[in-house]
């Protein structure tokens, strides 16, 4: 009976590790996501002087509009709270590299919980089959 307790224990506490797991591994394809597109931000923003003539601006869902010729001496960067600045190219780009370096960090921090997490339910894991492997031997076959 305590053995049953105990397993039940140990079910309950995998579903709530797997569903950590889970969340964290969200997490981090949300902050992959995140490191891409500041990635292609500041490919943009290093490529901003090559800009001959008109320039096809992205707005989303695979649209883009014709815009004139971009102006290669300022940007304008959400700095947060939707608070809009602007900025040279250099210091954007500067900006959006420490987010970058602040997005990493964060990743592999994930990864060190995930790491974590994952040793826990093996550790379960273990103990739950230790307790069915002593059931098993404890179980005494009937006299017929």
């Amino acid at each position: 009976m305590a053995d049953e307790a105990e397993l039940d224990r140990i079910a309950n506490e995998l579903q709530i590790q797997q569903a950590k797991g889970e969340a964290i591994r969200q997490q981090m394809q949300q902050m992959e996501a995140t490191a891409l597109e500041i990635s292609s931000a500041v490919d943009a923003m290093q490529n901003i002087r090559k800009a001959k003539g008109d320039t096809l601006v992205p707005v989303g869902a695979g649209v883009f509009l014709s815009c004139p010729k971009p102006d290669s001496e300022r940007v304008v960067i959400n700095i947060g709270a939707n608070v809009m600045v602007q900025k040279k190219p250099e210091e954007a780009v500067r900006m959006l590299e420490d987010r970058k370096k602040q997005v990493t960090d964060a990743i592999i921090s994930a990864q060190q919980d995930l790491g974590e997490v994952i040793r826990a339910i093996d550790t379960l894991t273990q103990r739950a089959s230790y307790i069915a492997a002593s059931e098993e031997k404890n179980v005494r076959p009937s006299k017929e």
